[in-house]
C-alpha cells in the first residue's frame, strides 16, 4: 500500500494519525582496505639507510594485467599518508580521462608504517629536509603546543626537535634510490628510464632537493609549493654549486607549482613557500642548469592545503600526459 503524498510532509499516516517510525537498522562496520582499494598492494619497508620503517602503496595502471610484456613508468609520491587516499581512487580513472590523458604509470605512495602513521607530520621533517636545512619557530612552536594541549607526550616531542635539529634527505633518498626502488623492480614490470617524483610543502623541498643533485634514478620530478625557507636555505647553495659544475641535465624535467593564495594573501605562507617558490624560478630562469626542462604554474585560488591534489595532477599534465 502506497503511503500518501501528505504524510511526507505533516507526519502522519494520511488520514491525521501519527505515522510509525520504521527502523533501517544502521550497522556500524569497518570496510576492509582491499574493499577502498581494490587495485592497490600495501607493503612496510624497513631501511637500513633511513633507519626507519615506511609504508608503500603500490597502485598499478588499469591495463596493467592486460599485457604481461608490457612496462610502465613509475612515479613515486611522498606524504603517503596524506595523498595516497586522495589520489589513488583516481588514478586509474585518470589514463581515460578525454580532457587531459596521461601516460599509465605505476603510482607508488611513500608515508611511514602503521604504527607511527600517527607521527607522519613530525617524521616528514627528518626525512624530507636536506642536510643542514634550518627548521623555522614555527615548527619548533607547533610541537610545544602539541605538547602542552596533551596531544604528545613529552619524550616523544623532544624526539622529534632532536630530529629537527639533524634533517637527513640524503638517507630518505638513498632509502628510495638504492633501497626500494629495486625491491619494486623485481615485483613490478618497471619501466626503468622513466621514473618520476612529486612532492608537497617539505616534500616539494625534497623534490626540488632531488632534482638539483640530478638523481640517477628519478627524471620527472614535481616540486609542489616546496618549503624553501629564507635565502639561507641549502636549496641555493646546491642549486649555485650544480651551476658550477657544468653537469648535462638533458631528459630532465622539473615542474614547480604554487597556490595563487600563497603567493598573494598576505600571511605566513609568503614566506614560508611563496618567496622560496619565486626565487627558486628566478634562478632557473636566470643561471639555468644545462638540459634541464623547467615548467611552472600558478593554481588560482587554492591555498597551501587546498593545493596538494590540484598541483599533483598539474604535474601529471607538465609531465605524464598522452599525446
Amino acid at each position: 500500500m502506497n503511503m500518501p503524498a501528505s504524510s511526507a510532509v505533516d507526519g502522519t499516516d494520511g488520514i491525521g494519525a501519527p505515522a510509525t517510525a520504521v527502523s533501517i537498522g544502521l550497522t556500524e562496520t569497518a570496510p576492509s582496505f582491499g574493499a577502498l582499494f581494490p587495485s592497490t598492494r600495501y607493503f612496510e619497508v624497513d631501511s637500513k639507510i633511513a633507519g626507519a620503517r615506511f609504508g608503500v602503496w603500490v597502485t598499478p595502471p588499469a591495463q596493467y594485467d592486460a599485457d604481461q610484456a608490457k612496462s610502465y613508468p613509475i612515479v613515486y609520491q611522498v606524504d603517503g599518508n596524506l595523498f595516497f587516499p586522495t589520489t589513488a581512487p583516481l588514478h586509474q580513472a585518470g589514463q581515460s580521462d578525454s580532457m587531459s590523458p596521461q601516460i599509465p604509470f605505476i603510482l607508488v605512495s611513500v608515508g611511514y608504517s602503521e604504527r607511527e602513521s600517527h607521527a607522519w607530520p613530525w617524521l616528514r621533517v627528518r626525512d624530507l629536509l636536506p642536510p643542514g636545512e634550518s627548521v623555522p619557530e614555527v615548527m619548533l612552536q607547533a610541537v610545544e603546543l602539541s605538547v602542552q594541549a596533551g596531544l604528545l607526550p613529552r619524550d616523544e616531542g623532544d624526539r622529534y626537535i632532536e630530529m629537527f635539529a639533524n634533517p637527513a634527505a640524503d638517507k630518505f633518498l638513498g632509502f628510495l634510490e638504492e633501497e626500494l626502488h629495486p625491491q619494486l623492480a623485481k615485483s613490478f614490470r618497471i619501466d626503468a628510464d622513466n621514473v618520476g617524483l612529486w612532492g608537497v610543502s617539505y616534500g616539494g623541498l625534497f623534490s626540488a632537493y632531488v632534482a638539483i643533485r640530478r638523481s640517477d634514478l628519478f627524471k620527472r620530478i614535481g616540486a609542489s609549493s616546496p618549503g624553501i625557507v629564507g635565502e639561507d636555505s641549502r636549496i641555493f647553495e646546491l642549486y649555485r654549486e650544480a651551476v658550477a659544475s657544468k653537469q648535462d641535465y638533458s631528459g630532465r624535467q622539473l615542474h614547480i607549482t604554487l597556490g595563487g593564495r600563497e603567493l598573494t594573501e598576505p600571511g605566513i605562507y609568503q614566506w614560508l613557500t611563496a618567496l622560496g617558490t619565486s626565487r627558486l624560478l628566478a634562478e632557473t630562469s636566470h643561471h639555468p642548469l644545462p638540459g634541464l626542462e623547467v615548467s611552472s604554474e600558478v593554481i588560482p585560488l587554492e591555498s597551501h592545503l587546498s593545493g596538494g591534489v590540484p598541483a599533483w595532477f598539474s604535474f601529471l599534465r607538465a609531465c605524464y600526459r598522452r599525446g
